[in-house]
C-alpha cells in the first residue's frame, strides 16, 4: 500500500538517501559487532550504557488506554443525521459513533459488520438481512430490524439515490429484514450497507433532525465528548460496545487544521499521532526522516478524483455547449499541474478511474492537451474571443484551480476563482452553481453506485445542474439492473465513453495520491489501507 506506481519526483534522492542509510547501519551494526566481541574477550559481562540504549518498550498483543490524535484538512457539517450526510469524507469522521451494515475488506469486498450475514435473490427480486443479535445504540435502546428499516426510511425521505428502488420491507423477526424491489439492482445491497448509517431512531424521533446534527447516537466504539466547529471533534470510549474488549482507546480526537504547514507543524511537534493529506513537501520530508510510517492511498480502493462539473443544464451558461466543455479539457495540460503544483503526488486520466481499476476503458480517448483545438472549439460554438465564467473550489484545491485558471486564459476563458468553506461547497454542489464547481468522485470499489450518486438525473451531488442524456441514464440502469457481474460491468465501461467522450459531462482532470503519516507507537490502524473513507477506530492501539 505504501508503494508509489509514479515516483519520479522522489525516486533520486531517495535512493540517494537509502544507500547512505543502509551504509549507516552496515557501520554501526559492523561497530556494534566488535564491541561485543570485546566485552566477551574481556570478560567483562556487560555494558550498561549500551544495554540501556539498546532497550525498547515491547507488547504481547494491544495495550488498553490512551487517546489517538488525528490532523485532519478537511471538514464535517453533521454528525449524526446520517440521511443528509451525502459527502463521502464525512464517513471516517462519525466512523467511531456511527456504523454500518457491511464494511469493505482489504480486498474490496463487502462484507458483513452490523450485519450477521445477507442474501441477494435475482428473480424473487428480494435483498434479506440478518443482524446480529445483542447489539444496543449508545442510548440503550436496540438495534433490531425495525431500527434498520428505520434508517432505510429516513434515506428514503432524503432521496437518497443509494435506496432507490426499494418497493416495501418486511420485518420478519426482531433480526431479519426483508427488502422487496421494484425490479433487480445488483447495486443495492452495496450501497445500503456502506452508505446508510445506523443511528438510534429513539434519540433522532425524540430530539428532532437539527439536535442528532450535532449529537450523534450509535452502535459504535465511541461517544461524541465534544465538537467545535472548524477546530476539533472528540470522543470517549463507549464502554458498552457489542464488541467486547473493545476499543482499545481511551478517545479519538480529530483536530481540524485547513492549512497545510500548519497542519504539518503541529504534527512534527508531537500535535497528533496521524497527519492527513500531506503536501507534497511535507511527504517528502517525513519520509526522508524515517520516523513515521508513511502511506498512500494510489493503490487502495476508494482514493479521490479531482476535476471540474460544468453547469450544462442551464441553457445561458457557455457550458450548456459540449464544443466548450471540450475546449475546457482540451485548454488544461493535467500533467504539468501534477508536475509543478503536486510534485508527482497524483495520477493523470481521461475517465472516473485510474488505469489500475477493473472499470477502466482504454478506448476512451480523452482531450489532450492542444490550445489551439481549445481555441478552434471556442470558436465554433460562438466564443472566438472567450468569455467569463467562475471557478468555485474548497481550500484545500485551490492551488490546482488556480493553475486551471491559468491554462483558460490562455485561450480566452477569463475566471474568477471564488474559494468557499466546505459547508457552502456542499449545499452548492447539491443544488447549483455558476460555471465551474470543484468535481470530487470516488474511485470506489463498485464505481456503479458513486456514478448513479453524481451522474443520474436522481442523484443528490451535482445533478441538480448538469444534463442527464437518454444514452447515459440507459446505461446506468443496465449496469444497475444486470444479474451479472460481466454485463454490469461492459455498462459501466461503456458510461466512460458515453459521459467523458460524448457528452464531456466532467472534467475528471486528476486522481490525487494522498500521502498520510504515522507515528510508529499507532498500531492496526486502517487508515488508507482498506479503503479510502474507512478505517477501523475499535481496532487501533497505542504502544507504550
Amino acid at each position: 500500500m505504501c508503494g508509489y506506481k509514479n515516483k519520479s519526483y522522489v525516486e533520486k534522492g531517495s535512493v540517494g538517501m537509502r544507500k547512505r542509510s543502509e551504509m549507516t547501519r552496515f557501520i554501526y551494526f559492523s561497530f556494534a559487532a566488535c564491541l561485543f566481541i570485546s566485552v566477551i574477550l574481556s570478560g567483562c559481562s556487560k555494558e550498561p550504557a549500551i544495554q540501556e540504549a539498546s532497550k525498547e518498550p515491547t507488547n504481547t498483543g494491544p495495550t488498553p488506554g490512551g487517546t489517538l490524535k488525528v490532523i485532519v484538512l478537511d471538514n464535517v457539517t453533521n454528525l449524526g443525521y446520517p440521511a443528509e450526510q451525502r459527502v463521502s469524507s464525512s464517513l471516517y469522521f462519525v466512523q467511531p459513533v456511527l456504523e454500518t451494515l457491511g464494511r469493505y475488506n482489504d480486498k474490496a469486498i463487502m462484507t458483513p459488520w452490523l450485519a450477521d450475514s445477507w442474501q441477494a435473490d435475482p428473480q424473487a427480486k428480494t435483498l434479506t438481512f440478518k443482524l446480529k443479535s445483542g447489539i444496543k445504540f449508545q442510548d440503550d435502546t436496540d438495534f433490531n430490524a425495525e431500527a434498520v428499516k428505520w434508517n432505510i426510511e429516513e434515506y428514503q425521505k432524503a432521496k437518497r439515490p443509494e435506496v432507490n428502488g426499494i418497493q416495501s420491507m418486511d420485518v420478519i423477526d426482531a433480526h431479519t429484514l426483508r427488502l422487496n424491489l421494484a425490479q433487480w439492482d445488483n447495486n443495492l445491497l452495496e450501497s445500503i450497507a456502506y452508505y446508510v448509517k445506523m443511528a438510534s431512531p429513539t434519540a433522532i424521533t425524540k430530539n428532532g433532525k437539527d439536535w442528532a446534527i450535532k449529537n450523534p447516537v450509535g452502535t459504535g466504539p465511541f461517544k461524541l465528548v465534544s465538537w467545535e466547529r472548524d477546530i476539533s471533534v472528540k470522543f470517549k470510549k463507549n464502554e458498552n460496545y457489542w464488541q467486547k474488549g473493545k476499543p482499545y482507546l481511551d478517545g479519538i480526537e480529530y483536530s481540524l487544521i485547513y492549512d497545510r504547514n500548519t497542519a504539518a507543524n503541529a504534527f512534527k511537534t508531537g500535535g497528533g499521532d496521524v497527519l492527513t493529506q500531506m503536501s507534497a513537501e511535507t511527504y517528502l520530508e517525513l519520509e526522508k526522516t524515517g520516523k513515521y510510517v508513511i502511506r498512500t492511498n494510489e493503490n487502495i480502493t476508494g482514493p479521490l478524483g479531482v476535476g471540474l462539473m460544468f453547469d450544462s443544464a442551464n441553457p445561458n451558461s457557455p457550458f450548456a455547449d459540449v464544443k466548450v466543455r471540450q475546449a475546457v479539457m482540451h485548454a488544461v495540460d493535467s500533467k504539468a499541474i501534477i508536475g509543478s503544483v503536486l510534485r508527482g503526488m497524483a495520477l493523470a486520466t481521461n475517465q472516473w478511474n485510474n488505469a489500475s481499476s477493473q472499470f477502466y476503458n482504454p478506448d476512451v480517448k480523452g482531450f489532450a492537451y492542444d490550445p489551439e483545438k481549445a481555441k478552434q472549439l471556442l470558436a465554433e460554438a460562438g466564443y472566438p474571443n472567450g468569455f467569463k465564467t467562475k471557478i468555485t473550489t474548497d481550500a484545500s484545491r485551490a492551488e490546482v484551480m488556480t493553475a486551471v485558471q491559468s491554462y483558460l486564459a490562455k485561450v480566452g476563458i477569463e475566471v474568477e476563482l471564488v474559494t468557499v468553506d466546505a459547508a457552502k461547497w456542499s449545499a452548492m454542489i447539491a443544488d447549483k452553481w455558476d460555471g465551474m464547481i470543484l468535481f470530487y468522485r470516488a474511485l470506489a470499489p463498485n464505481i456503479s453506485i458513486h456514478m448513479n450518486r453524481i451522474i443520474s438525473k436522481d442523484g443528490s451531488l451535482y445533478a441538480k445542474h448538469i444534463i442527464h442524456p437518454d444514452k447515459v441514464e440507459q446505461l446506468l440502469a443496465e449496469a444497475r439492473t444486470a444479474t451479472d457481474a460481466g454485463a454490469s460491468k461492459k455498462a459501466v465501461l461503456e458510461l466512460q465513453k458515453v459521459i467523458f467522450d460524448e457528452y464531456a459531462i466532467g472534467f475528471p482532470l486528476l486522481s490525487l495520491v494522498s500521502g498520510m503519516a504515522i507515528s510508529p507507537h499507532v498500531q492496526n490502524i486502517d487508515f488508507d489501507k482498506t479503503n479510502a473513507f474507512d478505517w477501523n477506530p475499535e481496532g487501533v492501539w497505542l504502544k507504550k
